[in-house]
């Protein structure tokens, strides 16, 4: 366990936050992924691909893509 919580749960925190800056900007008009209101959860706009949801995110596929780091 680190200082800040399990791996697991500082992924689930990391996911949470992306989800609600991104609500935020969808808001505003200005979010960079497609909001699929049906399944609640974030795609990528190129092709449609789960970007991230309110529980889970793979940074990695993020940062491949140029949207994270």
């Amino acid at each position: 366990m680190r200082k800040f919580g399990s791996d697991r749960e500082m992924r689930r925190r990391g996911a949470e936050s992306l989800y609600e800056l991104e609500m935020l900007w969808r808001e505003e008009g200005t979010s960079e992924f497609v909001y699929d209101e049906e399944h609640n959860l974030f795609r990528f706009p190129e092709d449609g691909r789960f970007a991230f949801s309110r529980e889970w995110v793979d940074v990695k596929l993020l940062e491949e893509r140029g949207y994270y780091g």
